[in-house]
Parts: structure tokens; C-alpha cells; sequence
């Protein structure tokens, strides 16, 4: 029978973390603040917009509530989501191969869903997925809520739904939906204490897996 695999945006997909950065560093520069290291930023990611800029504006004094923060990063970021962000290597070849083969393909990311949508589209990949969701939508992975939306509705048997990520958050939602889960560890994620059924090194080796 032909899979649902469910794919993370950042880290596994696309190798983002310079958009990130930018998006942080242009807000923090709109209030007057400096700018972070990039390997800081980075280590922040993967829980959502709002506790990214928790975590980066740790510390210091608020310019401004924090929604609107989080309002302003995700305006800048919108604005030019394909700033230092492309592509891992083989991604729009596998995932060609993989709809070609049948399977459900859809992006589950805890990035603003504004930002995802143009990312997908910019890089030319949004025509391979049924499903984009983004942050907001349902609670931040690793809740499984969005993961259990896509079995039910497209009627999947959980032995065929897959989860792709590069980050535990995406390893405990697949654990918590009760699906086989693949860690990629050419992302900038980071696998903590989780325990992936598999693991790759590079985007294409999911054809083996997959196919």
C-alpha cells in the first residue's frame, strides 16, 4: 500500500539556518539590538517562532510584548524567505521519485505558515504535497495532533505513515502518533535522547527506505 510520509521544512528539506539568522538579526537590529552568532541562532530553532526569540532575546529587557515581536520577525522573514536558504542536495529529484511511486507527501513544520507556504513555493517543490502545515495551525510538534489530522483524513493505516526530521520534536511526534519515525542527520537539529526507527545521511537514501 502506498505511504503518507510526512516531512519537517528546516534541517530536512532545506538548509535554512542562514534565513533564520537573518530573520533574528534584522529584528533584533530594528530595536537596537546586536546581532547573535549564527551557531547560537541556530541551537535555538526547532520549537516554534515565539520560543526562538524567547531564547534570543533571553536576558535582555523586551522592546516591545512579545507578540509582537514574534509578529514583527515573521513580517521580515516573510518578506524575503529565501534569503541564504536553498535546497539539500537530491531533495526535488527523491521527492519527484517518491510521488511517482503513489506515496502522500506532506510538509508538517513548526515554521509560520506564511513563511513555509513561500519557501516551498520559491524553491519549486510546494507541486509535490498534498498537505502544507505550519505553525499555528495545530500545537508545535512534538505534539502529534497534526500528524493523527493527516492519517485520518487521507485514511492512512499507521503502519504506513511515516515522519521525516531532523530535530526530536519531530522523532517524539512520530512516537506519540504511533508511526515509524527517520531522523536525518545532515540537518542542524538535534536528535537528543530520542530514538528514531532509522536514520540517514542524506536526503536521497529515503528511496531505499521508502520505495
Amino acid at each position: 500500500m502506498n505511504k503518507l510520509v510526512m516531512f519537517d521544512l528546516d534541517g530536512t528539506l532545506i538548509d535554512s539556518v542562514g534565513g533564520i539568522v537573518n530573520s533574528v538579526n534584522e529584528t533584533r537590529k530594528k530595536y537596537g539590538y546586536a546581532p547573535l552568532p549564527a551557531e547560537k541562532v541556530a541551537s535555538y530553532t526547532g520549537d516554534g517562532a515565539r520560543i526562538l526569540l524567547e531564547r534570543c532575546f533571553a536576558g535582555e529587557e523586551l522592546p516591545c510584548p512579545m507578540d509582537e515581536l514574534v509578529k514583527n520577525m515573521v513580517d521580515i522573514y516573510a518578506a524575503a524567505p529565501l534569503v541564504n536558504t536553498h535546497l539539500y542536495p537530491d531533495v526535488k529529484e527523491s521527492l519527484d521519485a517518491l510521488k511517482k511511486a503513489g506515496h502522500l507527501l506532506a510538509v508538517i513544520s513548526n515554521k509560520p505558515q506564511q513563511v513555509s507556504e513561500k519557501i516551498l513555493a520559491g524553491l519549486e517543490i510546494r507541486q509535490f504535497f498534498c498537505e502544507n502545515i505550519g505553525g499555528g495551525s495545530f500545537p508545535l510538534k512534538p505534539a502529534p495532533d497534526a500528524l493523527l489530522y493527516l492519517i485520518g483524513k487521507y485514511n492512512v493505516p499507521k503502519e504506513n505513515a511515516w515522519m521525516v526530521g531532523d530535530n526530536h520534536t519531530d522523532i517524539n511526534a512520530a512516537a506519540a502518533a504511533g508511526i515509524c519515525s527517520i531522523f536525518c542527520r545532515f540537518g542542524f537539529g538535534l536528535q537528543a535522547d530520542t530514538v528514531p526507527n532509522y536514520m540517514i545521511n542524506s536526503f536521497a537514501e529515503l528511496l531505499s527506505l521508502l520505495i
